[in-house]
């Protein structure tokens, strides 16, 4: 069965849970730039016709944001295919449970419906990559605590391999009638969270974007470090970078 096919049952799954649900607007907001906290950056990976790296703002009390930046080229050039790229974190910071991120470029996008356009998923893996690689395919029957498991969240019960199971916020605006250009993903495998994934449209990126979303909070997280509380999407002049960052990271 392909990536795909498992995904498109994945969501299929929870927008089938969403048909259900009442309607209700995503929180959506405008931001303005970070502020001065010391950046640092990770290597930088060839994507399209440019490059993206991952990166860190690292505040007194440790990291406040981590993230991924493209130059403009980056959006440019990109596989007919869907194609994955790995960007290690800075090494020069502790962002755990973060361990490394995973760029995925869906082509053509992917079912269910309100995904079927180009975009990109950002999975910011809390697993080793080693652990991301091992994950299998197909039902995943191991149960995730309800107490690890935001509001409002529901599960795809089947494993996209080397991801997990996909699970999806059913406030999300394209769940709504609304054009999807971003949403937050919460991803488990074997009871465990494995990532956070902000999925992003390629068009969202290129049209100067400028946006915070917050991102529900579950009751508690099985292990410690900093999580974030939002995600942003927005165009950083002084580097001249389009970003995608998890926002807000607080102890838990």
């Amino acid at each position: 069965m392909s990536i795909n096919r498992i995904r498109s049952n994945s969501l299929l799954l929870a927008c089938a849970v969403v048909g259900a649900a009442a309607a209700t607007s995503a929180c959506r907001s405008e931001n303005t730039a970070p502020g001065s906290n010391a950046e640092l950056d990770g290597t930088r990976v060839a994507v399209g016709s440019g490059t993206a790296y991952a990166y860190a703002v690292n505040g007194p009390s440790g990291p406040s944001a981590i993230g991924v930046a493209f130059d403009r080229m980056a959006l440019d050039g990109l596989p007919a295919n869907d194609s994955a790229w790995t960007l290690p974190m800075p090494a020069a910071v502790a962002t755990a449970p973060f361990d490394h991120i995973v760029i995925n470029w869906n082509a053509q996008g992917h079912p269910p419906g309100p995904y079927m356009l180009p975009h990109f998923d950002f999975h910011f893996y809390t697993i080793t990559a080693a652990a991301q690689a091992a994950i299998q395919g197909g039902p995943d029957t191991v149960p995730v605590p309800a107490s690890f498991v935001p509001v409002d969240y529901v599960s795809g019960v089947e494993s996209v391999p080397e991801m997990g199971v996909h699970w999806i916020d059913t406030t999300s605006a394209e769940l709504h009638g609304h054009v999807f250009d971003r949403t937050l993903i919460y991803g488990f495998s074997s009871g465990s969270l494995a990532f956070l994934e902000p999925m992003v449209t390629r068009a969202f990126l290129v049209n100067q974007p400028n946006a915070s979303d917050q991102i529900r909070q579950p009751e508690s997280f099985a292990r410690p470090g900093r999580y974030p509380t939002r995600y942003r999407v927005y165009t950083d002049a002084a580097t001249n970078t389009i970003r995608v960052e998890l926002d807000s990271l607080v102890a838990r």
